[in-house]
């Protein structure tokens, strides 16, 4: 790529790693390079030059720093590199802006939800713009990056092995428990290359003092540049120190100086700068300190009080002098050492950030810009400190919660205890902490502050904070309770009533009472629809459709959360009561044989869930599982549940344990009992550390992987004894009738064990609990199932035959050809026998369910009829054919160049499992890149 300028002399290395990972990512293979080294080493020239040399080979590339003075600012050194706050006219930076800043954010969602979100928004952006063609992400000074970048970067480089994208960064050494370490680490684990920039050679420092002074250095300069110990940055000044006294001279053709004094640090040689400049050009440096690393002109106008065509003369000089350069639209101090030079140097700093932050106030300046001076001012200026905390704090709270808590707290303490305008503060502050994900540290603050709280509306606000709190630390039982003591105070305006009412519903099924639940929500929705008050109106609905689909009504739970859903738009409503009301509609869906609707309604629940937070996210991989298991996508399911358990489960759920339980059923099934009791032991582990007491949606899937590994050892009677207990107890929500997809199972074990008054009887109390006006033709072909398997009665098998030949549920009609074809051998109709134990195992094959294979064989011989294995049709582990439907499609959309959230919306899946399936297609294919295999795809063809 040619070769280093002089301001890169000794440098060679370096540059082949950042140009081979350039080249690597113009061919679609990813890579991240981290140079590490002490200030002034040379790391910004080298991440500058790399940028120039991508830009050069058709990279987009993005560039730009962190600063100090930001790091409590979510995602500010990643908007900076990706121009997004200096975005006009691109309506998707302009949408993530918003959404940085904490546009239309619901109350009471923790900054950890927000910011996967924001995480989940970001990645998107650049998997576009990978589509598009290779980009290079350079980012100097990590040292100072925001915890959001650090969590960005960390999910950057997880994706890197698959996007035609270099990610280069630069900072200084960090401690070793830091969290940049831990992403350091992280990255280099995964394939990073860390590249430790030392000091320069005496060759290379030769280069440098030629490239300067046009003349090698003699024996007493290169004495005195001895001292600079091979840093760039300080020879530079030394070189630069030297020139302004005029102490430099050529003897026979090299360059020597006339002192053998020399600044005795690097700091005392870029302050020695300083003592060139003019007065108005030294205010001017100062002021621009106290506002970080990089500013506008418009800031400094505005803090110096001077216009800015009075800067203008000053500005130049300081830029001449090498002291400030352009950047864009701002202006960045050369070196960061300049800056701090300049700072410390300032007497009353905490006065200077008080001034200026007021001064910013008065601009109409972003309210985080602001909260940082007032920050760091200490609680100076105290009645302007508090009145403008408490009328910007909720503002603030959404764009960066932490440093509101910061600066809540400060004011609070320089406050008059048991004001009204100190109430107002603490009331801020509670909402702060819970934005801030800090929930278990809303109670102690909050019940502390209602002891000399007695305006009824911040009590009020305050007790409404405290109740969100208590959801977010997965303790329902203590919101609900809360709601209550609300209701029972009497002191609640009937809005405020109707709205706790609802709330209660909500918290109630949330603890599993739904009888209970389901009378609130009715009580409040008349009520509710009558005012126009939409919150309280889908919370109720939300109540009334879960409690309908857990008793197997689901054309009602669906109308319930079509009707919520239809009342939302527009309303605020919170990001997981519509997730949880499209799950309910697709889970319904999905019950009536509709799944291809049932899938798009998950699919639009996962669509919110990657633009708002991970929490009912997972909830949304578990119900996609769910689906595809029962679909026969067994694979599919695999890849949906991994998805899942790489999520953070911030309220310790019990959905964990169901991932694993699923993907422990699916070992078992398959015959892989090793990997099946890995995976049990994996879902244990997981329940026991599930804190919340919420609803456990999936406990059926860990158990029945259990039953399967009972029956495969042998112990079919333990296996039938958890498989009853179950029924009669029910799998958490699950009864009667929601359990008759087990139904099969449990006739069988029973009629094999000698029990057919068992499994009798579990028909009779299923046909009991079945509702005659809302039977669905499933409920009713697994009862004709039931009865003729327990029976042996072939016509009752066949009044279920039409159902099973069409309906979605895949595993469910393996089962029934098993099951049927079983009773027809037993009734002495071998050939018909077998044409049923075809079915099953060609379908069995399909999933690679070896064990259903082999039981249903060796079952069939039992009973008089032969094995033939050599007909079944296996999918390999490698190649084309051992691609799913679902790969075969997402390998052609990267063919014609989607990107993967592209794909995640044609197919209705999350961009996540999009990136998993296509790391498993170029697992199967052998490939390292979607280049490879966009070209295998258009060979394939």
């Amino acid at each position: 790529m040619g070769a280093a300028p002089t301001g890169l002399a000794g440098r060679s290395e370096e540059l082949r790693e950042l140009d081979t990972a350039i080249t690597r990512a113009s061919t679609g293979l990813g890579r991240a390079v981290l140079l590490e080294g002490e200030p002034g080493i040379g790391k910004t020239a080298l991440l500058q030059a790399a940028a120039s040399r991508a830009r050069e080979a058709g990279l987009r590339v993005l560039y730009g720093a962190a600063e100090e003075l930001e790091q409590r600012l979510p995602f500010a050194a990643i908007e900076r590199v990706l121009g997004i706050g200096t975005a006009r006219t691109d309506p998707q930076l302009s949408a993530l802006a918003g959404q940085i800043r904490g546009e239309g954010r619901a109350d009471g969602v923790p900054e950890i939800e927000t910011d996967f979100a924001t995480v989940e928004a970001i990645l998107a952006l650049l998997d576009d713009w990978c589509s598009a063609g290779p980009v290079a992400l350079t980012l100097d000074d990590l040292q100072w990056a925001d915890h959001g970048t650090l969590v960005l970067l960390n999910q950057l480089g997880k994706s890197l092995h698959s996007l035609p994208l270099v990610l280069l960064m630069a900072a200084r050494p960090t401690a070793a428990d830091g969290e940049l370490n831990q992403l350091r680490h992280g990255l280099i684990g995964r394939g990073a290359v860390l590249v430790e920039v030392g000091p320069l050679g005496d060759q290379a420092v030769s280069q440098v003092v030629s490239g300067l002074l046009g003349a090698p250095a003699g024996p007493t300069m290169r004495r005195l540049l001895r001292d600079a110990a091979g840093n760039p940055l300080y020879v530079t000044e030394i070189l630069g120190a030297l020139e302004r006294e005029s102490a430099i001279r050529i003897v026979h053709g090299s360059a020597e100086a006339d002192t053998a004094a020399v600044p005795a640090s690097l700091v005392s040689a870029i302050v020695g700068r300083l003592d060139w400049v003019s007065p108005e050009g030294l205010e001017v440096l100062r002021t621009a300190s106290l506002l970080g690393s990089g500013f506008t002109v418009a800031e400094l106008s505005t803090v110096t009080g001077k216009r800015a065509a009075k800067l203008v003369d000053s500005i130049t000089e300081v830029v001449r002098y090498g002291l400030l350069r352009e950047q864009g639209e701002r202006l960045v101090f050369r070196h960061d050492l300049i800056r701090q030079a300049l700072y410390e140097a300032i007497p009353a700093r905490a006065d200077s950030h008080s001034a200026v932050g007021r001064a910013l106030a008065r601009s109409g300046a972003p309210v985080e810009r602001v909260a940082e001076h007032l920050l760091m001012s200490a609680g100076g200026g105290r009645d302007t400190l508090i009145d403008w905390v408490a009328d910007h704090a909720a503002a603030l709270t959404q764009r960066a919660p932490g440093l509101s808590v910061e600066l809540l707290q400060q004011t609070l303490r320089v406050a008059e205890p048991g004001t009204r305008q100190a109430g107002r503060l603490e009331t801020l502050l509670a909402a702060a902490l819970l934005w801030a994900d800090r929930a278990p540290e809303v109670q102690p603050q909050a019940e502390a502050a209602l002891k000399h709280l007695h305006d009824p509306e911040s009590r009020s606000e305050l007790l409404w904070v405290l109740a969100q709190a208590d959801i977010a630390c997965g303790r329902p039982d203590h919101a609900a309770q809360r709601a209550q003591d609300a209701l029972a105070s009497g002191n609640l305006s009937p809005p405020e009533a109707r709205r706790y009412q609802a709330f209660l519903s909500t918290c109630l099924f949330r603890l599993g009472d739904l009888p209970r639940a389901a009378v609130v929500a009715e009580e409040v929705r008349p009520a509710a629809a009558q005012h126009d008050e939409h919150h309280a109106m889908v919370d109720a609905l939300l109540t009334i459709a879960i409690v309908q689909l857990f008793q197997s009504h689901y054309a009602e739970a669906m109308e319930a959360a079509e009707q919520a859903l239809r009342n939302a738009p527009g309303q605020a409503i919170p990001a997981y009561s519509l997730i949880a009301l499209h799950l309910i509609r697709g889970r319904s869906l999905f019950e009536l044989d509709r799944a291809e609707e049932a899938h798009r309604s998950t699919g639009e629940g996962m669509r919110i869930g990657e633009s708002s937070g991970a929490m009912m996210l997972m909830l949304c991989h578990a119900n996609r599982a769910s689906f595809m298991f029962h679909s026969g996508r067994w694979d599919d399911a695999l890849a949906e549940a991994q998805v899942g358990l790489e999520l953070p489960d911030y309220l310790s759920s019990k959905t964990p344990q169901a991932f694993h339980g699923l993907m422990a059923l699916i070992a078992g099934l398959r015959g892989d009992f090793a990997t099946a009791d890995a995976r049990l032991a994996a879902s244990d582990a997981a329940r026991a550390t599930a804190s919340s007491p919420t609803i456990p949606f999936f406990e059926y899937l860990p158990r029945w992987a259990k039953e399967i590994r009972l029956e495969s050892q042998g112990r079919q009677q333990e296996a039938l004894a958890d498989l009853l207990d179950g029924w009669r107890r029910g799998f958490g929500p699950f009864r009667g009738v929601g359990l008759l997809f087990r139904g099969a199972d449990l006739v069988r074990l029973a009629m094999d064990l000698g029990e057919p008054d068992t499994a009798r009887d579990m028909i009779a109390e299923a046909e009991r609990s079945e509702d005659p006006e809302r039977s669905t033709p499933r409920s009713l072909a697994i009862l004709a199932h039931c009865r003729g398997l327990a029976d042996r009665d072939p016509d009752a098998m066949a009044a279920a035959a039409d159902y099973y030949g069409r309906t979605p549920w895949l595993f469910s009609r393996a089962q029934y050809c098993e099951d049927y074809a079983a009773v027809l051998a037993l009734t002495g109709r071998p050939d018909q026998a077998r044409h049923r134990l075809d079915q099953a195992l060609d379908t069995y094959g399909r999933m690679r369910a070896d064990w259903c294979i082999t039981r249903a064989e060796e079952r069939l011989a039992a009973a008089g009829l032969s094995r033939r294995r050599s007909d079944r049709r296996r999918r390999p582990a490698t190649g084309w054919d051992a691609l799913t439907d679902t790969e075969h499609k997402i390998a052609a959309l990267v063919a014609e160049g989607l990107s993967n959230p592209a794909i995640a919306a044609r197919i209705f899946l999350s961009r996540r499992t999009v990136q998993s399936h296509v790391s498993s297609i170029l697992g199967k294919l052998g490939l390292t890149s979607r280049v490879e295999l966009a070209t295998a795809v258009a060979r394939q063809r």
